[in-house]
């Protein structure tokens, strides 16, 4: 369990490298994190999404964001940042954020 622990840390650490000047420069560091870690990772899921659209079947709904944990007696928060309806052949439909909030 160390050991996958350890590797996804890892994967976490690879992927935000690009974002250090960002997080140096920002006001509240551990507040801008988790966007620049949602940046990088859009950067993964769009990839994903470009590579598979050829077997997209029907179409393909995106939604991404941030999970905020909390104490545990309260709820959880997703904080909702993509959600992109795209047609069978991998082209954006609609944006559809907007219906969410």
């Amino acid at each position: 369990l160390q050991q996958f622990s350890d590797s996804q840390q890892g994967a976490v650490q690879e992927l935000i490298l690009p974002f250090g000047k960002r997080l140096a420069r920002a006001d509240e560091r551990m507040r801008e994190l988790p966007y620049a870690l949602y940046d990088s990772q859009e950067v993964m899921v769009t990839d994903i999404v470009n590579t598979g659209k050829g077997s997209i079947k029907q179409g393909l709904a995106v939604l991404g964001g941030i999970q905020i944990n909390t104490a545990p007696d309260q709820l959880d928060y997703f904080h909702p940042l993509r959600f992109d309806y795209f047609d069978s052949e991998g082209n954006l439909v609609e944006n559809m954020l907007p219906y969410l909030r």
